[in-house]
């Protein structure tokens, strides 16, 4: 486009620059003062948006009408504004068959579509089907059980008839009214006499707080209301046929490969593969459904990245998708977060969400009274609180939290909020006694291409940016090869002695002078670096190691280096647990462990453990370590909106809070006031909440 875009859409909409980049123009907001090469804009077929169309038609100055997309929010607009898709239409707009669109016109045209757009098309439709992916992502994968109950206790087939709210205006210009739904009910009625027609309505219907088109005088005979939150996949996966007006479920469930009854004019009616009530004369090709696809998800829709508000393709937008699908979540109507200090609960709820329902902090003694219902949940801090949780009924599922592998620029104990926590429903990365969610996955996923397409880009951008857990320490050029003369140079990281890594995870080397002197007895000749975990060094952590070790196992002591020196001056890495083995992965270095961190017993390390880690079971490459390690388990969080975020997007905003000097090279009276000053303002975050 050249010339402006001028539109009433909102100022942030307007200033958004990810959408300036889409609409390929700068965008004003308002209509008024319109010059030649300008671009007037509505959104959708609202009534402002009338006005400006007509306006456009007095003038002569081109229209575009903009929409959601059929990807569009990682969870509800309501929970989480930032969309995934827009649509930006220069003829109409799909849902309004009263005029053609320019997704109908690309249909319509005949033309062949390519053969590798249609292998795209392909591939994003298993995707969706796979990880059960819509327009909004808030529901649970699977259905409740109570719905799976009543689906499994009818002998017959289920048929799903999908109610709207009323007043939907994709129902008056998709050719229905409210009459269609009663006379499409009667259908499915009629026409599948021996099913269980299972009505999906909105949540709100039954709880009066919007109005459908169905209510409970509908549950009679074989016909049941339900009001399922749960991803709509997860309920036409499990129907045998579906009824629409013209719900977007019914293009969802085109690409489920279910029949679909439409009983009004939907965009995806009129092409041959869905039994239309309403024929639409104007559509006259016929389309398969990875031609369909292709048209309305590939060629009419636009897409961004949410957390970098980048443009990007259909197939980025997924893979965000996929992964938040996979992150461990809670499930819950009540999750009981017990024992968390005051200044965590400003940022816990921010990680449990979605899924988690209520958050209530409770402590130790408070919840050994409690009574739980069936669809409660427990938090706990890492393994802080395991007599407690041996004490909790079985049903009760129990879910660890713990930092993530990218923390934040700056010490955890000096109260720096995380960016990255871990949520673990089976047990927790360092305790290498028993199996958690990481290494479950890890032993069992099938990683595709774009898994280890985008662990290995992820990988690149992390070793490009120079990034590490803390990102903490000062910057400079090292040089321990010239000291060492021809020696290996073996760097060792310090940890923090008692800290839950070791205790869980270490069980044969657990201090950081009894590994100074197991590196030394089995690398005698080598120059061996001893560098302090930082939490040490700045006074907060106990960890400190014997001055005659040090002597005797240590040729040189590094402080306040920074990691990433410290590793590129390195040849080896020798560590028990130290998140600082896994970063030396990342570099190809050669690491040897003496206890049983997550990123053991995969074939990248030599491990003095191994016979511990054998049902780790299988060998992978490093990008399936990376993407499981840092997009697949991990929860992402940006601050200070504390919204969701991605991996690639946290480095980037790491590295620039590095670059403006927020790194952390001493604990001295200036950071001691600065982390008084933080705990006052998280104090006061927990306390409002």
């Amino acid at each position: 486009m050249t010339g402006r875009i001028l539109t009433p859409i909102t100022s942030t909409m307007a200033k958004d620059k990810a959408i300036r980049k889409l609409l390929g123009a700068p965008v004003r907001r308002g209509h008024w003062g319109a010059r030649a090469g300008d671009t007037l804009a509505g959104w959708g077929v609202k009534l402002n948006g009338q006005h400006i169309r007509a306006k456009a038609a007095r003038t002569g100055l081109p229209y575009i009408t903009l929409e959601d997309g059929f990807i569009g929010y990682l969870t509800h607009p309501s929970r989480d504004p930032r969309r995934l898709s827009l649509i930006v239409d220069r003829q109409g707009i799909y849902y309004d068959a009263s005029r053609p669109s320019e997704l109908e016109a690309i249909l319509n045209a005949g033309d062949a579509f390519p053969a590798s757009l249609l292998g795209r098309a392909e591939a994003a439709m298993a995707l969706i089907r796979r990880w059960r992916l819509s327009k909004y992502n808030q529901g649970r994968f699977e259905v409740s059980p109570e719905t799976q109950a009543l689906i499994e206790s009818h002998k017959g087939p289920m048929v799903l008839v999908v109610d709207q709210t009323a007043g939907d205006l994709s129902i008056g210009l998709g050719g229905a009214s409210a009459e269609t739904f009663t006379a499409m009910l009667e259908a499915a009625k009629a026409e599948n006499p021996d099913a269980l027609i299972l009505v999906k309505v909105h949540p709100d219907v039954l709880a009066g707080q919007k109005k459908g088109h169905f209510g409970p005088e509908s549950n009679v005979a074989n016909v049941r209301l339900i009001a399922d939150d749960c991803a709509p996949l997860a309920l036409i996966e499990r129907a045998a046929k579906v009824y629409v007006a013209t719900s977007q479920m019914g293009f969802e469930a085109l690409i489920a490969e279910k029949p679909v009854v439409c009983f009004g004019q939907p965009f995806y009616a009129g092409w041959g593969l869905t039994d239309d009530r309403q024929p639409i004369a104007r559509r006259t090709a016929k389309r398969n459904r990875a031609e369909l696809f292709a048209a309305a998800c590939i060629g009419y829709c636009r897409y961004i990245d949410p957390y970098t508000r980048t443009p990007v393709e259909l197939e980025h937008v997924l893979d965000l998708l996929v992964a938040e699908r996979q992150v461990p979540r809670i499930t819950a109507k009540t999750t009981y977060a017990v024992d968390f200090s005051l200044w965590k609960r400003g940022f816990i709820g921010n990680f449990l969400e979605p899924g988690a329902g209520r958050v209530r902090f409770v402590s130790e003694v408070a919840l050994a009274s409690m009574t739980f219902a069936p669809d409660d949940a427990i938090a706990v801090w890492g393994r802080k609180l395991d007599k407690l949780v041996e004490t909790l009924p079985g049903h009760v599922p129990v879910w660890r939290i713990e930092d993530g592998f990218l923390r934040s620029v700056g010490l955890g104990s000096d109260l720096r909020r995380p960016s990255s926590l871990v949520v673990d429903g089976e047990g927790i990365y360092y305790d290498g006694g028993r199996v958690s969610l990481l290494e479950t996955f890890l032993s069992t996923h099938e990683f595709s291409d774009r898994d280890l397409a985008r662990g290995r880009a992820l990988t690149d951008k992390i070793l490009s940016l120079r990034l590490s857990k803390y990102n903490v320490g000062s910057r400079g050029s090292l040089d321990f090869k010239a000291k060492a003369a021809g020696r290996k140079v073996i760097l060792v990281p310090g940890q923090v002695e008692g800290d839950a890594s070791l205790r869980f995870g270490s069980p044969e080397v657990s201090a950081n002078g009894a590994l100074l002197q197991a590196v030394r007895a089995a690398e005698p000749e080598a120059y061996i670096v001893y560098k302090p975990h930082p939490d040490v060094v700045s006074g907060n952590r106990e960890g400190a190691v014997a001055p005659e070790i040090l002597a005797s196992c240590a040729d040189e002591i590094v402080d306040a280096a920074d990691i990433i020196d410290c590793l590129e001056a390195s040849a080896e890495v020798h560590t028990m647990t130290s998140q600082t083995g896994f970063e030396a992965i990342l570099r190809g270095m050669p690491v040897v462990t003496y206890g049983m961190p997550f990123y053991a017993g995969w074939g990248l390390t030599t491990d003095r453990m191994a016979a511990s880690l054998v049902r780790r079971g299988r060998g992978l490459p490093l990008e399936a370590l990376v993407y499981a390690a840092l997009v697949a388990y991990p929860r992402y969080v940006e601050w200070p909106s504390g919204r969701s975020t991605s991996p690639e997007a946290l480095t980037e905003a790491m590295a620039k809070a590095a670059k403006k000097g927020k790194r952390v090279a001493a604990r001295g009276p200036v950071d001691k006031l600065l982390g008084k000053g933080r705990k006052l303002r998280y104090l006061l975050s927990a306390l409002l909440k």
